[in-house]
């Protein structure tokens, strides 16, 4: 009896779901959760540009020049990641593609190399070798391929054997001839081969920018625009921040000026200065490779 009473509850379900459909045929996909499709969750994408950039963060926060990024370095370090891929050959020792060998092979001439390798980067992933901390490297090659949900990388840092001994001043910086009017002009030629306006100078902001360089010189170092704030906090100046968006943006080591806007434009949160058609005065001052550069709307 318990079994015939069951199999009548049943078709009874089945006829009332039955009516249901029939006369509300779209209840279940108005109660049925909406799922997110997988198309719209896109991995992280990593680029060459990225990597170089975030260690080139990293070096300027610790007081290292930003490494150029160089073509022939590029292949050496594209030949390394294909042999450690195809041929499982990490040092080079079965295919002859040693570190050394990839370098010379693509021209490069060096007095320093090392490298770099990481599987399975993604998007969030952090450059903290030693080897990319060590401030006599100038170069950098990069090497990426995409397998499955993340990225191989091979980085391949280097200083060539013809790059010249560096006369040091006070921070153990190199000594130079350049200042304020070179790094100016630079910047202006980048920001107009951009794409965008060159910035036109405003002496109140050539006054920021003259106090930040000489507070910087004291200092020897870089503060991490400390002193800024502090800076448009007083009396005498609190109006230039309440007239304008202002941003600063701070360089040393860079033994020409091009050199100095190569970094900024390669380093994570400056490249701004360089393609920011947003910005329209500004000033630079520079003296002993320190640079400081306003730029504001």
């Amino acid at each position: 009896m318990k079994s015939i009473n069951l199999g009548r509850l049943g078709i009874l379900f089945l006829l009332v779901m039955a009516l249901i459909l029939v006369k509300w045929p779209n209840l279940i996909t108005r109660l049925a959760p909406e799922l997110p499709s997988l198309s719209s969750v896109a991995p992280k994408s990593l680029s060459a540009e990225d990597v170089l950039g975030q260690i080139n963060t990293y070096r300027t926060e610790n007081k290292m020049l930003a490494l150029k990024k160089n073509e022939k370095l590029d292949r050496a370090a594209l030949a390394r990641l294909r042999i450690i891929r195809t041929d499982n050959d990490f040092n080079g020792d079965k295919t002859g593609v040693t570190l050394a060998n990839a370098a010379k092979n693509n021209g490069y001439n060096y007095s320093l190399i090392g490298d770099v390798y990481a599987e399975n980067v993604t998007g969030e992933t952090k450059f903290t070798e030693k080897v990319l901390g060590d401030g006599r490297f100038r170069d950098m090659g990069i090497a990426i391929e995409q397998v499955g949900p993340g990225w191989n990388v091979m980085v391949i840092l280097g200083r060539q054997a013809s790059a010249p001994t560096e006369k040091t001043g006070a921070g153990g910086y190199p000594q130079v001839n350049w200042g304020g009017p070179e790094l100016w002009e630079a910047v202006n030629k980048r920001r107009v081969e951009m794409g965008v306006n060159p910035l036109s100078r405003r002496d109140e902001l050539c006054t920021i920018a003259s106090i930040r360089l000489n507070q910087l010189l004291e200092l020897t170092k870089l503060d991490g625009h400390a002193g800024l704030d502090s800076l448009l906090n007083r009396e005498d100046l609190k109006w230039i921040r309440e007239k304008y968006n202002l941003s600063e943006f701070l360089i040393v080591g860079y033994p020409t000026p091009l050199e100095a806007v190569y970094a900024w434009e390669h380093t994570l949160g400056h490249r701004a200065l360089m393609a920011g058609g947003e910005y329209v005065w500004g000033c630079v001052y520079a003296q002993n490779t320190f640079g400081v550069a306003i730029a504001a709307y």
